[in-house]
């Protein structure tokens, strides 16, 4: 049955989320799962822990900041391309340092740099901050402060408000007696790779095989091949050129 309050429950769980995400160190894989809206926030927020005034909205695609008289420009790559920063993105970012009569340049990647793009920033006024380096930022920018421990749920039925711990998993009653599930698990916050990988540790990989096993499959496989050869060549010979056998073991 749905709740009279499913909408007011999920947006409440949304913004504790979040403020809780703001207020713990991310991993790199936490990282790279925000959008590019979540990852200028992160950003921004870190800027104002260390001391930077942001002369524009966190939300800008380029952020413009100041500390100690010097102003500074923060560009940042894709969250959806996986492949490393090229030079021709740290161009534009040397463009806009010059367009703003800033003194230097930041561009934030969670991932890399191109061998040419760190070229690039060894004689020009920019620093390049890939994923761990981000993740280390953000880090010291946190040291001192007190890490959450609890969130505020609402009762789907009722609207009454329950406060959550994040090292329990079990419901709680409202002031109406209604159980209210813990809606945030500890484990969201810190999304990234478990030691020993991410399956379960009953999970058992596949042998690797060996590369006379290939070779024997290998061969198996040709000799069914040219069984079928003598019907295959009554069909119609293709219109394309197949290429070069692109998985064949070397």
């Amino acid at each position: 049955m749905t709740g009279r309050f499913d909408h007011d429950a999920e947006v409440l769980r949304q913004q504790e989320f979040a403020r809780l995400a703001a207020a713990t160190v991310p991993t790199l894989a936490t990282l790279r799962f925000l959008n590019p809206t979540q990852l200028r926030a992160r950003v921004a927020g870190m800027l104002e822990r260390l001391g930077y005034e942001l002369l524009t909205p966190e939300t800008a695609d380029d952020l413009l900041a100041i500390k100690d008289g010097e102003k500074c420009v923060v560009a940042f790559a894709s969250t959806s391309d996986p492949l490393p920063t090229q030079a021709n993105h740290l161009t534009e970012l040397h463009r806009a340092v010059i367009a703003r009569n800033a003194v230097r340049g930041f561009y934030v990647t969670t991932r890399g740099f191109s061998r040419d793009a760190e070229a690039y920033a060894k004689t020009a006024p920019l620093k390049m901050v890939d994923g761990p380096q981000l993740v280390s930022s953000i880090k010291r920018s946190m040291q001192g402060l007190p890490a959450p421990d609890s969130y505020k749920a609402m009762c789907r039925q009722c609207g009454a408000i329950v406060t959550h711990r994040l090292d329990q998993k079990e419901a709680i009653r409202c002031t109406s007696g209604h159980p209210v599930a813990p809606t945030i698990a500890r484990a969201a916050l810190d999304v990234g790779a478990r030691p020993g990988g991410s399956t379960s540790r009953t999970y058992q990989p596949p042998r690797p095989y060996s590369r006379r096993e290939i070779n024997a499959h290998n061969a198996k496989y040709l000799a069914r091949m040219k069984k079928r050869k003598p019907a295959a060549a009554q069909d119609p010979a293709p219109d394309y050129d197949a290429g070069p056998d692109s998985f064949r073991a070397e």
